[in-house]
This record gives structure tokens, C-alpha cells and sequence, in this order.
């Protein structure tokens, strides 16, 4: 898979995606990126989803030596250490478009209905941001972002680093997450991989349905 520096239309939208890469990865206790799953690292379950499309994709990191074999184009934090939301401040950052799709690196389990369904809803809103609502509030990964959120990124990081609150204050389109499917479906959209449980658990899911 090879990103590209231009630009691709998705629909009536122009995206870039990114996959924040730039955690510790403190309970599961080695880089995610490049932790095996079935036989592939971590990022490209998220890369490869991302790919058809967007017409840029990066993966966001504070460790770039670590991931150059991923063989994905990659972005550093701007300033290391903000979570997420200094992952998606530098995707737009560096955005030659006006929306960026960011997924967490550790979710292998984004679906392109989940996708596609986010992408039509930034081509219509005039809010600043697209995400879903799950039974567990705010769910920001995946996401759109605009680029017109970089300034006001920056202020909240330079006081908080807490994802869901700033959700909240800059008001986005919402997408139920019933409309993906079923409680199971749903949670496999939104699970992340932070455990040798949920390693465990991932690779499960993965056999029966291969089986």
C-alpha cells in the first residue's frame, strides 16, 4: 500500500486520513503500530481500511524509527505528549485538505460502511467535526476533522488534553451508532486493542471469520 502527497476527491469531499500512532501504549506495554495481529502489524489494519479512501495518508507518531518498515508515509507530532488530540492537531496541521479522517492505530476493526457513512455526513454539515454516539458517549475515533479546528486545537491543548470534552464544546455532527448495525457490530467498530486481553480477544474474532 503507498499513501499519496496529492489530493483525492471521496465523494464531494476531500480527505486526508490519519492514523494517531503517537501513544505510550502503557497497559499493553510495546508499540502497538507494529504489534503483530494475525500476521500484520497493527497500523495497517487502520492504514489499509483508510487507503481507497483518502488521497493522503500519514501515520502520526513520536517514534518514526520504529515504524519506517510499516512502509507508510509518516508526520511527527508537533509536540509530543497531547494524546489523540495532538495527533489530530497535526494531521491538520499538515492537511493539504480540508478534512482529515483520523482513526486510532489501535482499532483493526473499522469498517468501510462506518467510514463511508462519517465521509457523507462532513460533505453535508457545516460543523467543524463528524463523529458517532455509542451507549458510551462520544465516540472520537474514527472521526472528521476540519482544518478550520487547528487554531482552536491549539488554545485547548495549551490547558487540556481530555478528547471528549473538547467534542462537546465545538458541537459536532453526530451519527448514531445504531446505524451500523447491531450492539456486536458496533463494539468491534469502536474496540481498542490496549490489553494482551483484547490482543487475545482480537485474534478470536479474527478466526471465526476466517472460519
Amino acid at each position: 500500500m503507498k499513501g499519496s502527497p496529492g489530493m483525492a476527491s471521496t465523494g464531494n469531499l476531500d480527505v486526508t486520513g490519519a492514523v494517531l500512532a503517537g501513544g505510550l501504549s502503557r497497559r499493553l506495554g510495546r508499540d502497538k503500530a507494529t504489534l503483530m495481529l494475525a500476521g500484520k502489524p497493527l497500523a495497517l489494519w487502520a492504514a489499509e481500511r483508510l487507503a481507497p479512501l483518502v488521497g493522503a495518508l500519514w501515520l502520526v507518531t513520536n517514534t518514526p524509527l520504529l515504524h519506517m518498515d510499516l512502509g507508510l508515509p509518516m508526520v511527527s507530532d508537533l509536540v509530543a505528549n497531547q494524546g489523540p488530540l495532538g495527533g489530530v492537531r497535526t494531521a491538520l496541521f499538515y492537511s493539504r485538505t480540508p478534512w482529515v479522517l483520523a482513526v486510532s492505530v489501535d482499532n483493526p476493526f473499522l469498517t468501510d460502511e462506518a467510514l463511508a457513512r462519517l465521509i457523507g455526513l462532513a460533505a453535508k454539515t457545516g460543523r467543524a467535526a463528524v463523529v458517532c454516539r455509542s451507549d458510551h458517549g462520544l465516540q472520537p475515533f474514527p472521526g472528521l476533522y476540519h482544518i478550520r479546528l487547528l487554531e482552536r486545537l491549539g488554545e485547548y491543548l495549551q490547558e487540556r488534553l481530555h478528547v471528549r470534552p473538547f467534542l462537546e464544546k465545538i458541537r459536532p455532527e453526530i451519527m448514531p451508532a445504531e446505524v451500523l448495525g447491531g450492539p456486536e457490530v458496533q463494539h468491534r467498530c469502536f474496540f481498542n486493542l490496549n490489553t494482551g486481553k483484547d490482543l487475545r480477544t482480537a485474534e478470536v474474532w479474527i478466526t471465526q471469520s476466517r472460519g
